[in-house]
């Protein structure tokens, strides 16, 4: 999870807790090589690109930068960690001279494990970093896929630029390293096998970090949470898995602020808020949409699973994964097996530089680009495909999009009617399936 900030509609935005007037129309992501081929797409993967261009490959990110504890005025500050690793078990037995750390994360261990409902399969190592060595860490760890995925990163930027969504001259790599460098608190790094947290104090924020990333590593135990085949799909199925990933981790984080006394609840907001004060507020709205959203859907999502079966229906759910952003904001859907609709790539009339799918929260975003919420017309979304090329020193967009319902082509007709009357360079053709085409 990454800090709170303030969305750009003015509310706050905490945990990050659900902001819908901002957040609701939040895409999937971007990514995909600048000449067409196998593998995933560019333009709607941009949740993958923009974790992977900072934190490569592997990387789960998470949450509240911390300082020193607003809320224990009065007491003992928290100790100071040194920058050391620890590795530690649920059983571990602190020694007298034991550092904070390694007296505060058997008791996390334990209490994540109870709250997942499994067992961690071996130690859990940990490193703590003061603000500079963490920013170091995230560099050097995302260095090896920076390069390909900057050229992914443009692709990217082109293809918001065609549908309306980011300003020509944005600097959209920029933007991203900002984002990062302030925002992540955490990170878990399936690679080897170890958790990263920012702090230098074992503040109560810091322990809530430290308990959504232990329940990445115990994802990563039972489940393998790095699944490189799912970036090679041409759908949204890495998103889908990722939503489920962080939505767990939030949902098992809530359960522990829930444990806590009030007062070190209020300390944790407090702290949260305070930390979030450095995200800059002229980052790109779409930006802060599509990062937050697997935080702030996916823990509905796994609530949701887990009441309609339990622990199981939870742990199967890692086993098939959720494949489309409509699973994550239907969680009805998705316990139903409901699929996506086929749908034919339609054709780009210049050199095509991307393809792949919108999907729901895509073409949300795209219709609240008119000016008015187009939550109810894209609820209705059954499957889509879409195609860009280059167009001058412009981008075009054209996506082709199957609905549930002849309500819902009449929803999603009249929403898209009043996209292209608001907005120069887009077209709408067909009554159901539809065809639309916006170029910047």
């Amino acid at each position: 999870m990454l800090q709170p900030w303030t969305c750009h509609c003015g509310q706050p935005n905490v945990g990050p807790a659900p902001c819908s007037a901002c957040l609701n129309a939040a895409p999937p992501a971007i990514a995909v090589p600048p000449e067409p081929g196998p593998g995933r797409p560019a333009a709607f993967r941009l949740l993958v690109v923009l974790t992977t261009v900072l934190l490569a490959a592997g990387l789960v990110a998470a949450g509240i930068v911390s300082g020193d504890d607003p809320g224990l005025a009065g007491r003992t500050a928290p100790s100071r960690v040194h920058a050391r690793t620890v590795e530690v078990t649920s059983d571990s037995v602190p020694a007298a001279d034991a550092s904070a750390l390694e007296q505060a994360l058997p008791g996390l261990l334990r209490f994540t494990s109870q709250a997942r409902g499994l067992p961690f399969v071996h130690p859990v190592r940990v490193t703590m970093l003061g603000d500079a060595d963490f920013r170091t860490r995230l560099k050097r760890d995302s260095a090896e896929e920076e390069a390909k995925d900057e050229e992914q990163l443009r692709t990217t930027q082109r293809v918001l630029e065609g549908l309306g969504l980011l300003e020509k001259g944005v600097d959209l790599k920029k933007a991203v390293e900002s984002l990062y460098g302030d925002a992540v608190a955490g990170f878990y790094d399936t690679e080897d096998d170890d958790l990263v947290v920012r702090g230098e104090r074992l503040t109560v924020g810091v322990r809530v970090t430290l308990v959504h990333e232990l329940t990445h590593a115990l994802q990563d135990q039972h489940f393998d949470i790095d699944r490189k085949d799912l970036d090679d799909r041409d759908d949204e199925a890495a998103d889908g898995l990722l939503g489920l990933v962080e939505g767990d981790a939030v949902r098992v984080e809530r359960l522990y602020l829930a444990s806590l006394s009030s007062r070190e609840q209020k300390a944790a907001e407090a702290e949260g808020m305070a930390a979030g004060a450095s995200i800059d507020p002229g980052l790109p709205p779409v930006l802060l949409q599509i990062v937050a959203f697997p935080y702030v859907v996916g823990p509905e999502f796994a609530t949701r699973v887990v009441a309609g079966g339990g622990q199981e229906r939870l742990d199967a759910a890692f086993v098939t994964p959720p494949t489309t952003s409509e699973d994550l904001l239907h969680p009805d859907r998705f316990l139903a097996g409901e699929a996506p609709a086929t749908v034919e790539t339609p054709k780009a009339d210049g050199r095509q530089i991307d393809e792949g799918v919108l999907g729901e929260l895509g073409l949300l975003l795209v219709l609240n680009a008119s000016g008015v919420s187009g939550q109810t017309a894209a609820g209705g979304w059954g499957g889509d495909r879409y195609v860009a090329w280059k167009d001058g020193d412009g981008t075009c967009v054209r996506a082709t999009i199957v609905m549930d319902t002849p309500q819902d082509d009449r929803e999603l007709v009249k929403a898209l009617d009043r996209l292209a009357r608001t907005r120069k360079g887009v077209k709408v053709s067909g009554r159901g399936p539809f065809t639309f085409t916006s170029c910047s």
